[in-house]
């Protein structure tokens, strides 16, 4: 089972983009906004956070990699106005 993304970053989708985390985990970016991040749970599966300005975020639930990058995606589409008016 694979938790690593290679040295500081990765691209897993067209403009969308996974760093290594400060935090601990990986960012997830698309287009140079930071859009949410993920974070190793149990087995294969990765915990999933959507970033909500002004909030904490919210957890998607749990999912392999790809899948969790998806769901961010998705869920951002779905109900964030990014701050630069995108």
């Amino acid at each position: 089972m694979e938790r690593r993304v290679s040295p500081a970053k990765r691209e897993v989708s067209p403009g969308v983009v996974l760093k290594v985390s400060v935090m601990g985990g990986y960012s997830v970016e698309r287009d140079g906004d930071y859009i949410g991040w993920i974070h190793a749970s149990i087995g294969d599966r990765w915990s999933a956070y959507v970033r909500r300005p002004g909030t904490s975020g919210d957890l998607l639930g749990r999912y392999t990699q790809d899948d969790a990058v998806k769901a961010i995606v998705t869920a951002w589409d779905a109900g964030v106005v990014l701050p630069n008016g995108r």
